[in-house]
């Protein structure tokens, strides 16, 4: 029993360190660090280990499936390589009870910051060039902190499921 606690805050905190690291240095370098996602790896493999092979299985089964669509959104360009392994080790520290949801409001998170980023840009346009000036099809994409958002997301949730009494 002593065992499955220590196991369990050191998945917590980990999991906290990570969301709470992935927007600082999202905001600040827009990067995510690779010692945050080896860190939360290892720990998110170690708790499902103990779990059993079939927890470890699935959960890794489920990571790869979430992790899937963001690695599709980096091979476009759209998103950057963090972003992929974020959804990867935090997928993987959540465990198969509750990636999914996880998931969900992370990339709900991440397209609400993705529309309001978007929107901003388009509403600063307008105002910074007149109408009869055209405007450049060649324009850079807006860059948008999706990890912060998405990590923002999932502390969100996690806060919401320790109130509730689930988490």
């Amino acid at each position: 029993m002593y065992t499955q606690d220590v196991l369990r805050l050191a998945q917590e905190l980990t999991f906290t360190v990570l969301l709470l690291g992935a927007i600082y240095y999202d905001l600040r370098f827009r990067i995510v660090p690779n010692s945050l996602i080896i860190v939360s790896f290892v720990v998110g493999l170690v708790c499902r280990s103990v779990e059993g092979v079939g927890s470890l299985v699935s959960t890794l089964v489920l990571t790869l499936a979430i992790a899937w669509p963001f690695y599709q959104g980096y091979k476009r360009g759209w998103m950057g390589g963090g972003d992929v392994k974020l959804a990867a080790a935090a997928s993987l520290l959540a465990g198969e009870t509750r990636a999914a949801a996880f998931f969900l409001a992370g990339a709900a998170a991440g397209g609400l910051a993705s529309l309001a980023t978007i929107a901003s840009r388009n509403w600063r346009e307008r105002l910074a060039i007149p109408p009869w000036q055209n405007r450049s099809a060649a324009e850079p994409a807006a860059m948008v902190p999706y990890a912060a958002a998405y990590s923002l997301g999932l502390l969100v949730l996690q806060i919401v499921l320790l109130i509730g009494g689930k988490g």
